[in-house]
């Protein structure tokens, strides 16, 4: 069994080098939260019956989706209550992420901005490989995830790509360190991990509706701020 040990990292003002115990370390980590949030469905039902309104009424953005329908990036502006307590999920989720991660706080001319939209995906839809730079943190939440994908299918699965150059020039020792990380989205479910790492959705092939919210968190100049 390969034990996982983790590298403590310490000021660079402290030491000149990265303190390394004896054992196996993971050089090059990267942070993927998943949190599951339970009793979702009366939530997730309001939160259908909002976008469905605003799909009604608006045209696709068409990014990173090929087919379906991608809304405007002001979700969470909508005072909505279902939308107001998504936002409070998302937010919490972010701030763990923020402990976990160590990250530093915004300086004091910078805001952390949230922007969210609606992905609704149909038969024959799918998300191109793609990533959210600039966003430090990017995120997906699961509202409805539509028909199972059949067994031993990846059909409307979202599919994160090693970020590592090397991985794909020759293989590696093991499966352990060049395993795909592929996610079955479940309702209620939500994902976050770096702006940066590069991700695509499998084609959906159900009959009913998959339904997610996408959101970036990025680090904005306060324009309040003079100079």
């Amino acid at each position: 069994m390969v034990r996982e040990a983790r590298r403590q990292m310490t000021p660079s003002d402290e030491r000149r080098g990265t303190v390394l115990e004896d054992g196996l370390h993971s050089a090059f980590p990267t942070p993927l939260l998943v949190k599951r949030f339970g009793d979702s469905a009366e939530l997730n039902e309001r939160l259908l019956e909002h976008i469905a309104a605003r799909e009604a009424n608006e045209p696709s953005m068409g990014l990173s989706n090929v087919g379906g329908w991608h809304s405007p990036t002001d979700l969470l502006d909508s005072g909505d209550p279902a939308i107001l307590e998504l936002r409070k999920r998302i937010s919490a989720c972010i701030q763990k992420m923020l402990v976990l991660t160590r990250h530093k706080k915004p300086t004091g001319d910078q805001t952390m901005r949230i922007s969210a939209w609606a992905n609704v995906a149909r038969a024959g839809a799918y998300n191109a490989i793609h990533n959210h730079t600039p966003a430090v943190f990017s995120g997906v939440y699961y509202v409805s995830v539509g028909d199972p994908a059949p067994e031993g299918s990846r059909d409307g699965l979202i599919e994160f790509v090693d970020p590592r150059p090397g991985p794909h020039g020759g293989p590696l020792p093991t499966h352990v360190f060049n395993a795909p990380l592929i996610v079955d989205p479940e309702p209620g479910m939500l994902l976050m991990f770096p702006g940066w790492l590069l991700h695509y959705v499998h084609p959906y092939r159900g009959t009913s509706p998959r339904v997610s919210v996408a959101f970036n968190l990025r680090l904005m100049a306060d324009r309040g701020q003079s100079g």
